[in-house]
């Protein structure tokens, strides 16, 4: 099994930094969407792995907070996107091994090295 689809309910005044936050670690462009009568959203679709995460706004759900963590050979270069679009100043893991941050939303997001 694999994970193919993260769907987030974020705060409306946040969605759209959050959906350039996402796309920031993912490597991506945020894409408008909206499916049939359903809210407008974002999409972000990592081409490497094929996840897509989808930002809602918390209107119809009540916003919740997850911790999100995400690994790959490219951790040094999420960290330096982060940082150079001003979306958050990640902080070293206690373990010295990956990074943490907040996004907009203040979920948690871990970024770890592929093992």
């Amino acid at each position: 099994m694999k994970l193919s689809l993260i769907v987030l309910y974020c705060p409306e005044p946040v969605l759209d930094r959050a959906a350039a936050f996402y796309g920031a670690i993912l490597d991506a462009e945020p894409v408008a969407e909206k499916h049939g009568d359903g809210p407008e959203h974002w999409s972000v679709t990592c081409l490497a792995t094929g996840l897509v995460m989808e930002l809602y706004p918390a209107t119809s759900r009540p916003h919740t907070t997850t911790r999100l963590e995400f690994y790959g050979s490219d951790v040094d270069a999420a960290v330096t996107r982060l940082t150079d679009r001003a979306f958050a100043l990640p902080e070293k893991t206690k373990d010295g091994a990956g990074w943490w941050c907040h996004d907009a939303a203040g979920n948690t997001v871990v970024l770890l090295p592929e093992q």
